[in-house]
C-alpha cells in the first residue's frame, strides 16, 4: 500500500469510518487523488477482513440500469455457495434475485422500483452475516440512475460498523448534481475534499520517485506546471523518469509552454501513442468494454490471440496504464479517458458494434449489450431494435422503468421495421406508464394512428384509457374509451365488454364525466352481465350508492359483490376506490380480510401502485378504528413508496391519510408539510381530489385557524355538489365536510349556520345508517344545539359509537359529552365521562385529545394524572407501534421487514421509546406496555 503524501487527515477520516460505519463522500476535481484514497480505503478494509465490493461508474454504463449494483454484487452472489446464496437473498432481498442471478424472467405490468430498492438494502444487510462490508464506488457521478437511487436509499439507513459506503464524486461534473447524488451527499456521515499538493508535498513525491538528488528548482517547476494536482504530478514524473536534470528541465518547460495541466494531458496522449501499437489497440478495446471487461473479449475486438493479449496486458500494467487487477482496470479514469480519445468516432462505433455481437453470442445480460448499442447512431437495424427491446424488458422486470423508457425511445429512433413499429410503441408506452410519464399517452396515440387491425386498435385504446386513468386524467380516459367504442364495428364481444367496463368505472371518478357514467350504468344494469362487466357494474353501483347516500347496507352489498369477484377487479386504483367506499359503508371486516390477501399478493409482485393502494387503505382503516400507531406505520409505508420509489401518482392518497393521522396524533407541523405538497387551487371535482381540502380543513381546525378551516370545507362541499356531478350527492362519512364546516362556524361564533349544516348532515347520515358516521354527526349536532338538547345528542353519540369499533370517535364524543356535563354543573358525572374519554384517547395515542380531556378534568375539579412527557402517552405513533411489535417478540430486523423500514430507523425509534418509558431493554416492555390499555385492537 503506497504511502499517500499530505493526506493524514483524510486517512484518519477513512479509518474512523471503517471503525464506526456510515457513508463517506470523497469529492474533488479530476486527478486530485480521490481514487488513490479509495484504493487505500479498500486496502485497509481488506487488512481488517472486511468484505470489499467495488465498482466504478463510466460513461459507457451510465444508461445501463443497475450497472453499478451489478458490478458490486453479481460476482459475489454468483460465487457464493448454494447455502450462502439462499441466506443472501432471504426475506425482502428475494426481490432482487432475478436482477443479479441468471434464471427465468418475471413478467410485470407494474413499477417494482421501490421493492427493488428495498430488496437491495436487505441484500446488503444479509451480506453482513459473513462479516463487515465496505462498498466502494469510484466516479459515482457516472452511476446509472437506478444505482444512484439505490445509493441514495442506502446511505441514510446505514447504522453501526457493519456497513461502510465510500463514494468518489467529481465536484465539477454536472451529473454530480442529479437528485439522487445530491441526496447521497446530504446523507454523508463525513465528506473529504482532498486539496492540491503543496510545493513541499510535490518535492517529497518527486524525490521518492526520481531520487533524493532532485534539485529544488525541478520540484518547484513541477509544482508550477501541475498546480499540485497529484495525478498530473505523477504523470509528469513518468515523463521525467530516466532523464537527466537538463533534459528534465526541458520537459517541464515544454509542459508549461503547452499550458500547465493541459500540457501534461498532451504528454499523456503522446505516451499512449508511443506504446506498442498492439498494446494500444488492446487498451482501446478495454475502454470500449468498460468496467466489467473480460480480457478474452478485448482480445477479439483488438484481433489478438488470447496469449498475446495476456502478454500485452502485463506490459500495460508495467507501464502503469492498467492496474494489477482482474478483470482489467485502468489505473485512473483520466488514463482511461485519454486512451478513449485515441479512437476515432468510426473506430469507436465499430468496436461497440463488435462488443455487442460478442456479448450477445455469449448470452450476456441484455443491459450490457444495450450499453454498447446506445453508443451507435441510428441506422435502421432490426437486430439492434430487438436487442434494445430485450434490454428494456429486463429493465422493467428489475424495477427500472425510466431506463426502459430511454432504451425504447432509442429503439424508436433506429427506427424499427414496420412490422415491429406498433409493438415497440406499445412497449415504450408501458415503460413510460410505469415511470409515471405523460409521454406514455403520446406513444399509444401514435400506435393507434398507424395500427391497421381494428382489434389491435381497440386493445391499444384500452391501454391508452388506463394510462390516462393512472395519471388521474379521467376526462381524457373517458374520451379515448368512448371514441374506441364508437368505432369498434364487428370487434369481438369481449373487446367491447372490456372497454365498457373501463369506461363505466373511469367516468364515475370525475364530475365532468359522471353523467355519461350514470347513463352507461343504467344501460348495463338492464342487461344480464358477466365477467369484468359484472364486476365493474358492482363497483359502479357501490360507488354511486356511497356518493348519493343510499343506505349503507344497499351500497355495501354491491361493493362486497365486486370484492368477491377478486380476479375481475384487476387494477389497484379500482380496488382502492372499492375499499375506500367500503370503509365509508363501515364494512371494516370485509376491507381487512381483502387487505390481508392483497398484502401477500402485492408483496410478491412488488408493484409500487399496489403497495400505495394497499398501505394507504390499511392506514385509513386503522385511522377509522382509532389505531393511530398502526395507521401511522401503514401510511408511512405508502409515503415511502411514493417518495423513494418515485411514484408521484400515489401522493394524494398517501399524503392525505398520513396527514390525517398526524393531525389526530398532534404532529401538526408534519401534517402541514405533507399537505403543502398538494395544490391549493384549480382542483377538478373528482373522488380523489376532494380528500385534499377535507384533510386541510381538519388540520386548520386543530391549528385553531377556524376561518381557513371553513374555507377548506366550503371548497370541499363545492366539489361535492349535486349540480356539479349530475346526481343527488350526499356526504355520509366519506368527507364529513359539513360537520367540519359546522365546527369552524361555531369557533367563529356563527351558531345558526353551524346548526343548519350539522342537522343536514345528521339527517343524511341517519338514513345512511353507518354507526361511526352517525356518532360523528350527532357529536357535532350536539355541540351546535348546546344546552340540554345538545347534551342529549352527545350522549346518544357515545351510545351509538359504543356499538362501533371506531374507538377514537367514541373518545372524542366522550370528551365533548363530559365537557357539556361540566358546563351544566354536573361535575361528578362530567368527571366520570371525561376520565373514560381520557383513557380511550390514551389507548389511541391521540395526544391533542388527551390534553383536552385533562384540561376539562381539571376545570371539572378532578386531579388528572401528571403531564405525559414520560410514559406510554409520551410516545409518538411511530414509537408506540415499534415498541408494541418489539413487545410481541419481533427482532429489530423483523420489525424493519414488516414496516418497510431500515434497521437504523427501528433502533432509533426504540431508543427514544426506552428513554420515555424509563427502561433500558425490550425485556422490560411487558411491564410498561399492557396491551389492553395501549393498543386499539383492529379487526
Amino acid at each position: 500500500m503506497t504511502k499517500l503524501i499530505e493526506r493524514t487527515a483524510e486517512l484518519a477520516t477513512i479509518r474512523a469510518l471503517l471503525r464506526r460505519g456510515g457513508l463517506l463522500v470523497v469529492e474533488g476535481g479530476a486527478g486530485v487523488g480521490k481514487t488513490a484514497l479509495l484504493d487505500t480505503a479498500c486496502a485497509i478494509a481488506t487488512q481488517k477482513h472486511r468484505i470489499v465490493l467495488r465498482a466504478r461508474g463510466s460513461d459507457l454504463e451510465c444508461d445501463f440500469a443497475f450497472g453499478i449494483v451489478r458490478q458490486l454484487f453479481e460476482r459475489y452472489s454468483a460465487d457464493a455457495s448454494k447455502q450462502d446464496r439462499a441466506a443472501l437473498f432471504a426475506g425482502a432481498a428475494h426481490a432482487v434475485r432475478a436482477l443479479l442471478l441468471p434464471g427465468p424472467s418475471r413478467a410485470t405490468e407494474s413499477d417494482t422500483s421501490f421493492s427493488i430498492l428495498h430488496g437491495l438494502y436487505w441484500l446488503t444487510v444479509n451480506l453482513t452475516s459473513g462479516g463487515p462490508v465496505l462498498i466502494a464506488v469510484d466516479d459515482a457521478h457516472w452511476a446509472d440512475n437506478a444505482s444512484a437511487r439505490w445509493l441514495a436509499y442506502l446511505g441514510p439507513r446505514l447504522a453501526g460498523p457493519q456497513v461502510c459506503l465510500i463514494l468518489t464524486v467529481r465536484s465539477d461534473e454536472s451529473r454530480s448534481q442529479t437528485k439522487p447524488l445530491v441526496a447521497v451527499r446530504a446523507a454523508a456521515t463525513a465528506t473529504i475534499r482532498p486539496t492540491l499538493l503543496s510545493e513541499r508535498g510535490v518535492a517529497a513525491i518527486a524525490r521518492r520517485t526520481l531520487g533524493k538528488a532532485v534539485h529544488d528548482d525541478i520540484c518547484s517547476a513541477i509544482h508550477h506546471a501541475t498546480g499540485g494536482n497529484p495525478f498530473y504530478v505523477f504523470e509528469l514524473l513518468r515523463a521525467l523518469h530516466h532523464t537527466d536534470q537538463l533534459k528534465g528541465a526541458r520537459v517541464i518547460e515544454d509542459v508549461i509552454n503547452r499550458g500547465g495541466i493541459d500540457g501534461v494531458a498532451v504528454r499523456l496522449a503522446a505516451r499512449l501513442r508511443n506504446l506498442d501499437p498492439l498494446a494500444l489497440r488492446l487498451a482501446q478495446a478495454i475502454t470500449v468494454l468498460g468496467e466489467r471487461c473480460e480480457l478474452r473479449h478485448a482480445a477479439v475486438i483488438s484481433h489478438l490471440e488470447i496469449g498475446k493479449a495476456s502478454h500485452l496486458a502485463a506490459e500495460l500494467v508495467r507501464l502503469e496504464v492498467l492496474a494489477e487487477d482482474r478483470p482489467p482496470r485502468f489505473v485512473h479514469p483520466i488514463v482511461e479517458h485519454a486512451v478513449a480519445r485515441t479512437l476515432s468516432r468510426p473506430e469507436q462505433e465499430a468496436a461497440h458494434r463488435t462488443a455487442a455481437r460478442i456479448l450477445y453470442a455469449e448470452h450476456s445480460s441484455p443491459g450490457r449489450i444495450a450499453a454498447h448499442l446506445l453508443a451507435l447512431p441510428p441506422a435502421g437495424d432490426a437486430w439492434i431494435v430487438t436487442r434494445l427491446r430485450e434490454a428494456a424488458q429486463a429493465a422493467l422486470e428489475n424495477g427500472a422503468p425510466a431506463a426502459a423508457a430511454e432504451l425504447l425511445e432509442r429503439a424508436l429512433l433506429e427506427p424499427p421495421p414496420p412490422r415491429l413499429h406498433v409493438e415497440t410503441l406499445r412497449e415504450s408506452a408501458r415503460a413510460e406508464r410505469q415511470a409515471g410519464r405523460m409521454t406514455a399517452c403520446q406513444r399509444l396515440e401514435e400506435a393507434i394512428r398507424i395500427a391497421s387491425d381494428p382489434a389491435l386498435r381497440a386493445e391499444l385504446a384500452s391501454e391508452l384509457g388506463r394510462a390516462h386513468a393512472e395519471l388521474f386524467r379521467w376526462t381524457e380516459s373517458v374520451g379515448v374509451l368512448e371514441r374506441a367504442l364508437s368505432t369498434l364495428g364487428d370487434a369481438p364481444k369481449a373487446t367491447r365488454t372490456r372497454l365498457q367496463s373501463q369506461l363505466l368505472v373511469a367516468a364515475l371518478q370525475d364530475a365532468r364525466t359522471a353523467p355519461r357514467g350514470l347513463q352507461l350504468l343504467e344501460q348495463l344494469a338492464r342487461r344480464r352481465s358477466q365477467g369484468s362487466v359484472a364486476a365493474a357494474l358492482a363497483v359502479a353501483q357501490g360507488i354511486v350508492g356511497i356518493m348519493t347516500g343510499r343506505p349503507a347496507d344497499e351500497a355495501a352489498r354491491a361493493l362486497e359483490r365486486a370484492l368477491s369477484t377478486d380476479r375481475q377487479v384487476d387494477d389497484w386504483d379500482t380496488r382502492a376506490a372499492l375499499w375506500w367506499c367500503l370503509l365509508t359503508a363501515e364494512r371494516f371486516s370485509a376491507v381487512e380480510a381483502s387487505l390481508r390477501s392483497s398484502i401477500r399478493r402485492v408483496e410478491r409482485s412488488g408493484s409500487s401502485r399496489g403497495l400505495v393502494a394497499v398501505y394507504s387503505t390499511l392506514g385509513l382503516l386503522n385511522f377509522r378504528l382509532g389505531a393511530l400507531p398502526q395507521a401511522d406505520a401503514a401510511a408511512r409505508t405508502a409515503m415511502r413508496v411514493v417518495q423513494e420509489g418515485d411514484f408521484a401518482p400515489g401522493l394524494p392518497f398517501a399524503a392525505t391519510v398520513l396527514a390525517s393521522v398526524a393531525t389526530a396524533s398532534g404532529e401538526l407541523a408534519e401534517a402541514q408539510r405533507l399537505l403543502d405538497t398538494m395544490p391549493y387551487s384549480g382542483l377538478p371535482a373528482s373522488v380523489g381530489t376532494v380528500l385534499v381540502p377535507a384533510a386541510r380543513g381538519r388540520l386548520c381546525l386543530a391549528q385553531g385557524h377556524a376561518g381557513k378551516a371553513l374555507a377548506e370545507f366550503e371548497s370541499c362541499m363545492a366539489l361535492w355538489r349535486s349540480d356539479v356531478w349530475g346526481m343527488q350527492m350526499r356526504d355520509v362519512g366519506y368527507l364529513h365536510a359539513r360537520s367540519g364546516a359546522a365546527q369552524a362556524l361555531l369557533a367563529l361564533g356563527k351558531a345558526r349556520r353551524a346548526r343548519d349544516l350539522a342537522e343536514a348532515e345528521l339527517a343524511d347520515v341517519r338514513r345512511f345508517g353507518g354507526r361511526s358516521a352517525l356518532g360523528v354527526a350527532l357529536r357535532v349536532a350536539g355541540r351546535a344545539r348546546g344546552g340540554k338538547t345538545g347534551a342529549a345528542a352527545l350522549e346518544e353519540s357515545v351510545s351509538v359509537l359504543s356499538e362501533s369499533p371506531a374507538v377514537l370517535e367514541r373518545a372524542r364524543s366522550l370528551v365533548e359529552w363530559g365537557a357539556a356535563l361540566r358546563r351544566m354543573g354536573r361535575r361528578r358525572d362530567a368527571q366520570r365521562v371525561l376520565s373514560e374519554g381520557l383513557d380511550a384517547a390514551a389507548r389511541c395515542g391521540a395526544r391533542p385529545l388527551i390534553a383536552l380531556a385533562r384540561e376539562e378534568l381539571r376545570v371539572a375539579g378532578a386531579r388528572p394524572r401528571r403531564d405525559w412527557t414520560r410514559g406510554v402517552e409520551a410516545l409518538t405513533a411511530g414509537e408506540l407501534r415499534i415498541a408494541q411489535l418489539a413487545r410481541q417478540g419481533r427482532t429489530n430486523r423483523q420489525i424493519a421487514h414488516e414496516l418497510y423500514l431500515s434497521i437504523k430507523t427501528v433502533e432509533g425509534h426504540l431508543a427514544r421509546a426506552y428513554g420515555k418509558l424509563d427502561i433500558t431493554s425490550r425485556t422490560e416492555l411487558n411491564q410498561v406496555l399492557e396491551p389492553e390499555k395501549t393498543r386499539v385492537p383492529t379487526l
